[in-house]
Order: C-alpha cells, then sequence, then structure tokens
C-alpha cells in the first residue's frame, strides 16, 4: 500500500503518492536552483508550480483521486528539463537556443472534458486553431437555427473526434510544443494580452447572453401565448364568429390536430429552449445539468419533427385517391336562337368575403356567417352539337376511393334552364362538414350547331 501526502499546489489541494510527491519535488527544487534568486526567477517559478497544477486539475478536478508518479513523469516531460529554464540577459538567445534543444509534440484535435457544455466539441476546436471556444459555440448555435443544419454536423464532430482522457493527451489537445508557454508570454507580453482578450471575449459573450434570453425569452412566451390563447386572439381580431378550429378542420382529421400542434410547439420550442439556455450559460457559466438539458432538448426536437412529418404523411395520405361523379342532363331546346349563359346571384354572393386561403382556383373566404369554401368551376362549350346538354363532373380526392367518392358528392354545383336563359353558379361550394381534398369542377355544354351563345363577362376567362 501507498503512503499518500496531501499538497497545495499554487492554490489547489491534491493527493500524490509519496513516490510522486518526492519526484515532483525534486524537480521543482532543480528548478528553483536554475532560475536564481531573483524577483523575475521567483515569478516564473510561481507560474511553472501553476502551470502544474492546472495540469493535474485537468486529470484530477478533486482531491479525493491520487496524482501518481506517471503523471508527474508527463509533467516533467511537458514542462523540459531544469535546464530549460535559465534566464540569461538575453531573452532572444535564449529562445534561439532553447528551441533547438526542446522536442516537439504534434498538436492534436481532442474533445475537452472539463470546459464541455454538451460534448467538449467547440472547447476542443478552441484549443486546435487557438481562438475562443465561443466563436464556435456561436457560429454552431447560429448554424442551428438554418434548418438546424448544424445539429446532425455537431453530432458527427461528437462521434468521429476522440475524447481526451490521459493527461498526454490533454497536452496534446492544448498546445504544440513540450515548452511551458507561460515564459514565452512572459518574455513577450502575451500573458497581459490574452488576458486582455479573455476579459473581452468575456464581455462581448455577457452581451450576446442577455440578447439571446431576450429574444428567446419573449420568442417563447409569443408561442406559447399563440397556442393557448387562441379563441381569445382570434375573437378580438375577428369581429365574427370564426374560430382557428374551423381552419384547421378544413385541413387536419381530428385525430391529427393535437399530434400537429405537438410537432410544431417541439420543433419550434426546443430551439428557443436552447437558445434560453445558451444565453444563460454565457451569462452565468454555470455547468451543472447542461449536458442532460441539451441532449433532452434534442430529443425532443427530433420527436417534433417526427411528428410533423407523421402528420405530413397522413395529411398527404388523404390525396392518394382519385374519384369523380359526373351528372349529364338533357336541356330544353330553346325558341329562340340565341342562348344566354349568365351567373345565379345566389353564387354571385358566395365571392363576397374576406379571402384567408387560396390555391389554384378553391378559396377560403371569411363571410358574416362564418367560413365558406368555393371554387371556381372549368367551363367547356361544345359548339355545333346534336342536341342541348350540360355535364358536371365532379371530382375529389380522399384516402380511399370510398372517402374520394364521398369529398365528391359534398360539392355543390347548380344550374337553371329558363327558355333560352341558362343560369349556372359562378363558383362551387362544398358541404360542411367538408374538407379541402383537391376538389374541383368541369362543365361542359353541348350547343347546338344553329344557336349562337352570347356568354356573361363572369363566365368569359373560364372558357377552357
Amino acid at each position: 500500500m501507498k503512503k499518500t501526502i496531501h499538497i497545495n499546489l499554487a492554490g489547489h489541494a491534491f493527493s500524490m503518492d509519496e513516490d510522486a510527491y518526492e519526484r515532483l519535488n525534486t524537480y521543482l527544487e532543480q528548478v528553483k536552483a536554475k532560475l536564481g534568486n531573483t524577483e523575475e526567477a521567483q515569478e516564473t517559478f510561481e507560474d511553472i508550480n501553476l502551470r502544474i497544477a492546472e495540469i493535474f486539475r485537468s486529470v484530477h478536478p478533486d482531491a479525493t483521486s491520487s496524482v501518481t508518479i506517471d503523471n508527474v513523469e508527463e509533467v516533467i516531460k511537458t514542462l523540459g528539463d531544469p535546464g530549460d529554464y535559465e534566464t540569461p540577459s538575453d531573452p532572444d538567445e535564449t529562445n534561439e537556443f532553447n528551441t533547438s534543444r526542446e522536442p516537439y509534440q504534434r498538436k492534436q484535435l481532442f474533445r475537452d472534458p472539463d470546459n464541455r457544455v454538451l460534448g467538449g466539441v467547440c472547447s476542443g476546436m478552441g484549443y486546435y486553431f487557438g481562438v475562443d471556444p465561443l466563436i464556435f459555440r456561436l457560429l454552431f448555435v447560429l448554424a442551428a437555427l438554418f434548418y438546424g443544419s448544424s445539429i446532425l454536423g455537431y453530432i458527427i464532430l461528437w462521434i468521429a473526434i476522440p475524447k481526451a482522457v490521459t493527461l498526454q493527451q490533454r497536452i496534446m489537445m492544448s498546445r504544440a510544443t513540450s515548452r511551458p508557454e507561460f515564459l514565452k508570454y512572459r518574455q513577450t507580453g502575451k500573458r497581459k494580452e490574452t488576458h486582455l482578450m479573455e476579459g473581452a471575449f468575456r464581455i462581448v459573450s455577457i452581451i450576446i447572453g442577455i440578447i439571446l434570453i431576450i429574444i428567446s425569452f419573449v420568442s417563447l412566451t409569443g408561442l406559447i401565448m399563440t397556442f393557448a390563447l387562441t379563441d381569445l386572439i382570434f375573437e378580438n381580431f375577428f369581429t365574427q364568429d370564426v374560430w382557428l378550429s374551423d381552419i384547421e378542420h378544413l385541413f387536419l382529421l381530428p385525430g391529427h390536430h393535437m399530434v400537429a400542434v405537438t410537432g410544431i410547439l417541439l420543433t419550434v420550442g426546443m430551439p428557443l429552449l436552447v437558445l434560453f439556455y445558451l444565453g444563460l450559460f454565457l451569462v452565468f457559466r454555470f455547468k451543472k445539468g447542461a449536458t442532460a438539458i441539451l441532449i433532452t432538448s434534442l430529443i425532443l426536437w427530433i420527436i417534433g419533427i417526427g411528428l410533423i412529418s407523421y402528420s405530413a404523411i397522413e395529411i398527404a395520405s388523404e390525396y392518394s385517391d382519385k374519384m369523380e361523379i359526373e351528372e349529364r342532363n338533357l336541356l330544353e331546346l330553346p325558341s329562340s336562337d340565341t342562348i344566354y349563359i349568365q351567373p345565379s346571384a345566389n353564387s354571385l354572393k358566395l365571392g363576397d368575403g374576406e379571402q384567408i386561403f387560396s390555391n389554384n382556383n378553391f378559396t377560403l373566404k371569411k363571410q358574416p356567417a362564418g367560413l365558406v369554401m368555393i371554387g371556381t368551376p372549368n367551363i367547356n362549350l361544345l359548339r355545333n352539337q346534336d342536341k342541348f346538354e350540360i355535364s358536371i363532373r365532379k371530382t375529389s380526392r380522399g384516402s380511399t376511393s370510398e372517402e374520394a367518392l364521398k369529398n365528391s358528392e359534398l360539392i355543390e354545383y347548380f344550374f337553371l334552364q329558363d327558355d333560352s336563359l341558362l343560369l349556372l353558379d359562378r363558383y362551387f361550394s362544398i358541404q360542411r362538414p367538408g374538407m379541402i381534398r383537391g376538389q374541383s369542377v368541369d362543365v361542359s355544354i353541348k350547343i347546338p350547331e344553329d344557336k349562337e351563345v352570347i356568354l356573361s363577362d363572369e363566365f368569359k376567362y373560364l372558357i377552357q
């Protein structure tokens, strides 16, 4: 059984095996002897202690696990021999001399387990490219706003990039040479610049975090109020009794409504929730619970996309079959040589009101009595025929042929003959409870060869 020694190194408490403590103590005594007793040497020695403590802390975040002799040997290999810490009068010459002697240690891309928010990808990339990880985090967040394009990429990087587990891997992740960088910072003044840059990034991150908190909170509140207070909102904006549920039922089956709404809430709400959490993180820099929150949000977001996809597939299946019914009526041959085709007065009233939705020849309008679904028929005049006849073909779609036929029967379109006057509906309508299923009406009129036709202006552009 090895003896364990508790030490305080640069303000950090560690537990060390006895042989590891003796090896580290000998190394530090040799370094201190090489540096000398000047004030600058003392500051450099303190920096060396701090760097060793940082490396140990990355492997042993608390004092429950002991630092081993192997850990100490890796640190000594990384920081270099005690002779590398001489402080001659000409730093440039020493830099040139020591650079030629110190071995090169290849920098490698790892995931950083210590400064991670989710998987440590951004922190590891920050080490590798020498920039603040915040930049990569913001890039991933911004890319996620555009169709979630960065989420899949992050997951792939999470799987492909190895995690820095051992001390040597953490060293290879954070630097390219075995020479302690803080010596170079002290000689060139880069340490102060680094602190200033870190402070500037901190201020920028707090500002961005506050902006993200405000935007995401307002968006989440608006999203929740939109779905929770739908009836109240529509009641204030529309003076008539027109509700969102009336519009929904035109497109969605009763069982699909809750699935679609839940999918929309999850798909839109989860990215907003992640932005809200990211804003809190940028401001407060807390770490506990980050992984659970982000993974849960990702799972719920994927579930939301799945629910929307399911609803879309179910709606698409409602258009899989197409059926039509045709009504043929032999008209009475008028005594006059001229046939007049005009719109019926009742049908013209269907075109009144505010347009809510329009697709091809189909329109949804809001009228004082409620919502009205109307469509524009296609009219075809067949001249020089041997009889006076009208044919009305009603077409609709459905999930099955039976449903498609039922939807076709819900279409209303009428005509009326008064001698030489033929009154046609300007619009066709759908009986309630009807649903938008690609309904259409085609009207064919056979005109005898000795008859002239005068068509009303409302019908002229409908002629095929």
